[in-house]
């Protein structure tokens, strides 16, 4: 007489590879999720790394933000930081990152890719060229004060190129996970703004009535948690300051906001206290109006 399963045991084995499935794929998914935020820190970590290379053999100071170069075509090529806008014809052109100023001190283009910033799409600024961006880095940007200055009431403050300007470097902005919340964000897909020009500033957003989330560009993919350098090369994980919004929900569901000094909160509708700023600013006293 042969001997098989009956239906109730091959139905009691069915239900338990589903109870283990229901049990395990969560954790699968949490440990994927950790191994990209891992590797995001790796590459913000290399990122950072290449920045202090470079200003070893540039008396300490960092780039410019973007400069140009005849490409041989109707507009020129444009080189950041971590990548380069590369004509490739009249008018179609590509984000390179073997054309950024830091290629040479870092000789990977991979790790300017964040592997959770995989939707973010690049914004052509209104250029009358159409940008490839089938390999684009663009999860990553820099404290806008090393690149471009600030002005309130007519004052200008910055840029601070010089790392020796920098009283903390160990609590100043270097880079962090950015973009900017795109109005339409429906919760199921990452904010579709890349952001290259500079990390805002928070606290000049929430001056009386202020209440801007539109400025607001880091970004806690990582499940709420953005990973920024500071300008020492270490880095770790912060959970970004939301802005509230009495119209739309879409940075919230982005986790888009800004790193506010320790400390401090904000308190809708009232102006941003000292402090605000400590991360993003050379110099940390409360004296400081920027501060």
């Amino acid at each position: 007489m042969k001997k098989a399963f009956t239906l109730i045991e091959l139905l009691v084995v069915i239900a338990i590879i589903a109870i283990l499935a229901a049990i395990l794929f969560p954790v699968f998914a949490q440990a994927k999720a950790a191994a990209k935020k891992t590797s995001c820190l790796s590459n913000i970590k290399q990122m950072g790394t290449a920045a202090q290379l470079y200003l070893g053999d540039n008396d300490d100071t960092y780039p410019v933000n973007s400069w140009s170069e005849p490409s041989g075509f109707t507009f020129s090529n444009t080189h950041y930081w971590y990548f380069g806008l590369v004509l490739k014809s009249g008018s179609a052109a590509v984000l390179d990152p073997s054309a950024g100023t830091l290629y040479p001190y870092q000789k990977n283009g991979a790790i300017v890719n964040c592997p959770d910033g995989t939707n973010l799409k690049p914004s052509s600024g209104g250029a009358p060229f159409t940008i490839d961006a089938s390999n684009a880095p663009l999860g990553y940007d820099k404290n806008i004060l090393i690149v471009y200055g600030q002005s309130t009431s007519g004052a200008a403050y910055g840029p601070f190129p010089g790392a020796t300007q920098w009283d903390d470097v160990s609590n100043s902005i270097l880079l962090a996970d950015s973009g900017f919340a795109d109005s339409n964000y429906s919760g199921t897909a990452y904010p579709a703004g890349s952001s290259f020009n500079g990390l805002n500033l928070p606290k000049s957003t929430f001056s009386g009535n202020a209440r801007n989330c539109g400025s607001a560009n880091i970004q806690g993919r990582h499940s709420t948690i953005a990973n920024i350098a500071m300008q020492d090369t270490h880095a770790k994980g912060f959970k970004p300051f939301v802005p509230p919004n009495t119209t739309t929900t879409f940075c919230s569901h982005a986790s888009t906001g800004y790193l506010i000094g320790p400390g401090t909160s904000i308190t809708p509708g009232s102006p941003a206290p000292s402090g605000t700023n400590f991360y993003y600013v050379p110099d940390k006293t409360a004296s400081n109006p920027y501060n």
